[in-house]
């Protein structure tokens, strides 16, 4: 009886030991990758300009909207976690209406795998 209470209490212990690790890094998650971004108000200093375009055609780049544990996040493809609390991790934007004053022009795609670059020469605007 001893032997099983020992062994159940070992699981029980093995598995709060994973719940905590993965409570962690999801809390942890938005600080650990680079391609956050963050919009600011339009009086501060942004690392650059985006607009949003309707169509592909007209973008420089398709975006996925991932959350904060995406490990899609770390690679300059395209997936964007948009965050609300100014991370120092996170890339200063500015959202213009008019895209023809934009540095950066994205259209937001429902998909993963449509995110990515169309114009790669743009690439470098989301390097750190």
């Amino acid at each position: 009886m001893k032997k099983c209470k020992r062994l159940t209490a070992n699981v029980f212990e093995k598995i709060l030991a994973s719940l905590l690790v993965v409570i962690l890094f999801n809390l942890l998650g938005s600080s650990l990758f680079a391609q956050m971004v963050h919009p600011i108000a339009a009086g501060e200093k942004a690392k650059f300009t985006v607009a949003i375009v309707p169509h592909e055609s007209y973008a420089d780049l398709k975006v996925y909207r991932a959350d904060s544990t995406d490990e899609n996040l770390k690679k300059n493809i395209g997936y964007w976690f948009i965050t609300v609390s100014k991370d120092p991790k996170a890339i200063p934007i500015n959202w213009v209406s008019d895209p023809i004053t934009a540095d950066l022009k994205i259209v937001l795609v429902s998909y993963p795998e449509r995110a990515g670059w169309i114009n790669k020469s743009k690439k470098s605007l989301l390097k750190q």
